[in-house]
């Protein structure tokens, strides 16, 4: 006799662990919709977006345009000053010269010469009501600036007597030099 011993297994039937049955229904019942989701007959259904999204989208629009505007305005520089240079010196010095070469008496002398710093001051007055600037010529270093002494002599001779009863003086030559440009 052998000691050993052999184990055999039948393998035609499955081995399956014991397992509880389920309880499943035999049929499937309908999904439960809830009433509220329902159309209502007679009155349809909206479709679209609500009237607080269109609402919103509008307010967006016009901050976005508002702020284009804001933006557009402060980044635009403003328009140029006019402006316009008088040389007083020199009108002032002719006027001067004029009335040292008149043999009128000296209270005639301060009276046109009152009479003419007057018109000067509402000439330059007058200028400077439209907007613009008028600088002094002497101190004004830059071409740009349109010179309009030639002008002012003549409105102001036109309304004061120039000094000797001569007409206006004539304008002294242009200057040479760096300064005189």
């Amino acid at each position: 006799m052998t000691d050993t011993m052999t184990l055999s297994r039948d393998t035609s039937t499955p081995v399956v662990p014991e397992q509880p049955e389920l309880d499943l229904p035999s049929t499937l019942a309908p999904p439960v919709i809830p009433s509220a989701s329902r159309p209502v007959r007679g009155k349809p259904a909206r479709k679209g977006l609500p009237a607080s999204a269109i609402g919103a989208m509008a307010l967006a629009v016009a901050a976005l345009l508002w702020g284009a505007w804001v933006t557009k305005s402060l980044m635009t520089p403003p328009d140029a000053v006019p402006m316009a240079s008088v040389r007083l010196e020199q009108l002032v010095g002719e006027y001067v010269q004029g009335q040292a070469r008149s043999a009128a008496p000296p209270e005639v002398v301060t009276q046109q010469t009152q009479a003419f710093m007057a018109a000067l001051g509402n000439e330059l007055k007058r200028r400077g009501q439209d907007g613009t600037t008028v600088l002094v010529g002497e101190a004004v270093l830059s071409q740009n600036v349109p010179d309009i002494t030639d002008q002012v002599r003549a409105a102001i001779y036109a309304k004061v007597a120039a000094p000797g009863g001569a007409g206006a003086p004539a304008a002294p030559p242009a200057l040479s030099g760096p300064l005189g440009q």
